[in-house]
């Protein structure tokens, strides 16, 4: 057979005419169950001691319901996934978020055994080697073996087996929150699974089974709902099952997600957007590009997922602004990319109706990606390795079909030998990248640790490795030397985050600890100032700024006509000529007087203040005390 005979060669004659059940599955493939199941917990059993760490407190040790335990699944069920943490709906990301159940089982967990890290990283540990024996289990349906099969050295296997040790896949294991991911992914394959064994002997029970699953995929994260395309293309091309039957099979899937979307309606209020745009640029990346930058950006991430699926390094958590540079249409990655997914797009559309298994993987890859892609709407950052928790199935059906069928076909011994080498070159690689990546999410200065060297242009990164430092910083009292040195770093990273966003509310927060810290070291009060005028001519409601300030004025060798200097700056120049902002002008200025209430400059200035604001009767006793100490004092504001 020639090669391009090969790459358009049907599915159809390789598979039966409607999907077999082999009964047996576990007494006859046990040897393959147990090696992908092994190599499931063995790669990741290690994070058992690790400590909840990123997310995981927005869902778990931080989340008023979770930790009610079973009298909080009501909550979880009926409000919108963040509330629990924030203790209101925030509406932070476009679409709200609505993933209620892996948030259940942390509430379950947490019932069982209160707050306890080991269990949570090990069920997701168990969970994601069983993810791994589903898909087998899939795909063997799709790739029935025969009796001259090898073993081993078939497609299902292979596929499943560089699936589950594929490294990109380490932090929706090694990260308790990533749940949602493997419990998405779970839904969705036992959905197609359960429609399989309806085509297999036509009891309705199973459509039933496979809406329910669909459904509960659909409630840990909506990504579930590209399968509502990709169960019926992969019945279309695995089956010769009639456009009628593919519809009936269709019919449950749809139910589920009408139902989902419904309720997810009730629970946020909204579809997509409630009509106020997220300006913020850590929930919005796309907030200061035009739509030429954004789309560019967008075919650049694209870009790299392909290359993570290759070659899956370097790795990080940390994929926020402005890790991901800023790209237009004169890049030459962009461009490539798109014309690399364009490609693709075509190839597969072209080659579809012959029933390809290239063309089907392609598909998958494209139609599962494409929901996290940013194209259909945004997701809160540039891009995630977890993101494509789904989509690598296609990226590694893709891989399997030509190294375990393709080569081999070609002429020449020479060709299945060189698949087999890069099967094993694979398996090796993965696993060890896969073993290297997971300690860095033992806790949060090793989880930061780790991504800074490679999003070193992360504004969240650098906040987040100052936040980590600082904690660790705290915990080093009893050696004041060490913490003047720590301080070095901390300053180091928090500076260079407030670089990157100047208006990073978290980082205006951790900098306003580090100010107040540094003045505890150097005493340099002028210093110290400076940067709590930067911290709230930038942001208002930094709290520690104030508490600190209060602290200043109440120590005894504290500068006081500086801080009254301050107070006058921020009460006039700040909040009064440049913000607008009276109630914040009095604020200041009235911590002024307080140090001086014969000052004619503070009278004066609180008399333009209050004038402003509109309080002309409480401000006319100001003038009044001004020019009683100055009776030209007016010019000196003109």
């Amino acid at each position: 057979m020639s090669k391009k005979n090969i790459k358009s060669a049907p599915v159809r004659k390789q598979t039966p005419k409607v999907f077999q059940y082999e009964k047996g599955f576990f007494n006859k493939y046990w040897k393959q169950i147990s090696i992908i199941f092994a190599l499931g917990v063995g790669l990741y059993i290690y994070s058992v001691s690790f400590d909840y760490v990123l997310d995981d407190q927005i869902v778990i040790t931080k989340n008023q319901f979770t930790t009610k335990g079973f009298s909080g699944i009501g909550n979880i069920l009926s409000t919108e996934s963040m509330q629990g943490y924030f203790g209101e709906q925030k509406n932070l990301v476009v679409g709200a978020r609505y993933r209620p159940l892996s948030i259940v089982s942390f509430a379950m967990e947490y019932e069982l055994w209160g707050p306890n890290s080991f269990m949570s990283h090990l069920i997701n540990v168990l969970l994601y080697a069983l993810t791994g024996i589903l898909l087998y289990r899939v795909l063997l349906m799709l790739f029935p073996t025969k009796e001259e099969t090898h073993p081993f050295i078939n497609i299902p296997f292979i596929a499943a087996l560089l699936y589950i040790v594929h490294p990109i896949h380490s932090e929706v294991v090694a990260n308790v929150k990533g749940r949602d991911e493997i419990m998405t992914l779970i839904g969705a394959l036992a959905s197609m699974y359960f429609t399989f064994r309806y085509l297999a002997n036509k009891e309705a029970k199973w459509l039933w089974f496979s809406g329910i699953a669909f459904f509960l995929g659909l409630l840990s994260k909506e990504n579930a709902i590209t399968f509502l395309v990709v169960i019926p293309l992969t019945v279309y091309v695995f089956s010769n099952a009639t456009s009628a039957i593919n519809t009936k099979i269709s019919i449950p899937l749809i139910v589920a997600t009408v139902l989902y979307l419904f309720i997810r309606y009730k629970v946020i209020g909204y579809f997509l957007s409630n009509g106020e745009k997220i300006t913020d640029l850590m929930n919005n990346p796309f907030a200061e590009m035009n739509f030429g930058e954004k789309m560019a950006t967008i075919f650049y991430t694209l870009l790299l997922y392909l290359k993570l699926q290759i070659f899956p390094h370097p790795l990080t958590h940390d994929y926020y602004p402005y890790a991901i540079p800023k790209m237009n249409w004169t890049s030459i990655w962009s461009i490539l990319s798109l014309l690399i997914h364009v490609g693709l797009g075509v190839f597969a559309l072209k080659n579809i109706k012959k029933k390809t298994v290239l063309a089907y993987s392609i598909l998958f890859y494209l139609l599962t990606i494409s929901i996290v892609s940013n194209i259909v709407f945004p997701v809160g950052t540039f891009m995630n390795e977890r993101f494509v928790f789904i989509s690598s199935i296609g990226f590694i059906l893709a891989i399997a079909w030509l190294l375990v069928n393709y080569l081999p076909s070609l002429k020449g011994g020479a060709y299945k030998t060189i698949g087999y080498i890069i099967i094993g070159i694979m398996v090796i690689g993965y696993s060890a990248k896969t073993i290297a990546r997971v300690p860095a999410w033992k806790n949060k200065l090793s989880l930061n640790t780790a991504a800074i060297k490679y999003s070193y242009n992360s504004s969240r990164a650098n906040c987040f490795m100052a936040t980590a430092l600082f904690e660790d910083f705290q915990t080093h009292k009893d050696n004041p030397a060490l913490q003047k040195e720590m301080l070095k770093d901390i300053n180091k990273y928090i500076n260079r985050s407030l670089e990157i966003y100047p208006d990073y509310f978290s980082a205006l927060q951790m900098y306003s600890g580090v100010v107040g810290t540094n003045y505890l070291f150097d005493k340099d009060m002028d210093k110290a100032l400076n940067g709590f005028y930067t911290i709230l001519s930038r942001r208002t409601t930094i709290t520690y700024v104030d508490q600190f300030l209060d602290y200043l004025d109440g120590q005894t060798n504290t500068d006081k006509a500086k801080l009254k200097d301050f107070y006058f700056k921020l009460g006039y120049n700040l909040f009064y000529k440049e913000k607008k902002q009276y109630n914040n002008a009095v604020k200041y200025m009235d911590k002024a007087l307080k140090f001086n209430n014969t000052d004619p400059m503070s009278n004066y200035a609180m008399y333009l203040i209050l004038t402003a604001s509109g309080d002309t009767g409480k401000a006319e006793q100001y003038r009044l005390n001004a020019v009683s100490f100055s009776p030209n004092i007016a010019t000196y504001f003109k």
